[in-house]
């Protein structure tokens, strides 16, 4: 069986495009609150760690940071240069950066943690490439008790219908930096200081219960496969009850679906 990380990067490499055309439009809502978060990247050298199609290394360019974004998804790296040819875009791992010491002014790394198996080494990969009062930020998923309606109705599914424990590689905790205490914890444990955070919303608006299937099942790696595990039976059970749960969110004829998620900032010394 493939361990959690040949898992996610073999999973994002097929998905890349689905994700640009039906998940982007979530994850892109974040990039105006880390643009603020982070402050003025004119002419400063930026990493954009798991930057995946690019959109926000583009956002980052526009505001003339000098930006290379790495990625463990090559066919991510592909849409990504086809779309910011001015940044400088490699396939890379966030665990293990073959990049210099303090060779950034800012490093950025939007829901990227969520999809490592080892976070704490990202954590200590951005501190090290960072240069003294380098900024880092990240966003991380909140979890579905503090109002993520599609995990929250994924999870409610599964448990009503089969089981959430299914032949899948072990992943670490999803919410682990979800948590502030934890969070602070391991950021401080490598040296950040100056540590916020800040509670953001993002959006997903559709107008039938199948587009959020069709978001589940084309643009999100692990998801479908815990769904896939399942009886036949169960399995189609729990396709109907994530449909119908999202239409019965429907208001005037458009399906919103909140997407929580943290915030946090941090300056090495």
């Amino acid at each position: 069986m493939l361990n959690f990380r040949t898992l996610e990067q073999s999973g994002w490499t097929q998905k890349a495009a689905a994700y640009d055309e039906l998940f982007a439009a979530v994850t892109d809502q974040a990039i105006e609150p880390i643009l603020d978060a982070v402050g003025n990247v004119g002419g400063r050298e930026v990493l954009d760690i798991c930057c995946g199609t690019g959109n926000l290394a583009a956002a980052l360019v526009a505001r003339g940071g000098l930006v290379t974004g790495i990625d463990f998804a090559p066919t991510m790296i592909e849409i990504a240069r086809m779309k910011v040819a001015s940044a400088e875009f490699r396939v890379g791992d966030a665990e293990a950066l073959q990049l210099p010491d303090g060779s950034f002014n800012v490093a950025v790394c939007s829901f990227g943690l969520w999809h490592m198996s080892e976070p704490e080494r990202a954590l200590a990969e951005a501190a090290r490439v960072l240069r003294n009062a380098g900024v880092y930020a990240f966003t991380t998923w909140l979890p579905p008790e503090q109002g993520w309606d599609m995990f929250g109705l994924l999870v409610k599914a599964v448990r009503a219908h089969g089981t959430m424990d299914v032949d899948l590689p072990p992943a670490p905790p999803p919410f682990r930096f979800a948590d502030e205490t934890e969070a602070q914890h391991a950021l401080g444990a490598q040296g950040f200081r100056n540590i916020a955070f800040q509670k953001k919303m993002a959006l997903w608006t559709g107008t039938t219960g199948e587009q959020l299937l069709e978001l589940i099942y084309r643009a999100i790696v692990r998801a479908p496969m815990i769904i896939d595990a399942q009886a036949p039976e169960a399995r189609d059970a729990i396709k109907q009850e994530i449909i119908s749960g999202a239409e019965a969110m429907r208001v005037d004829g458009t399906i919103t679906m909140r997407w929580p998620y943290l915030l946090a900032s941090a300056r090495v010394p």
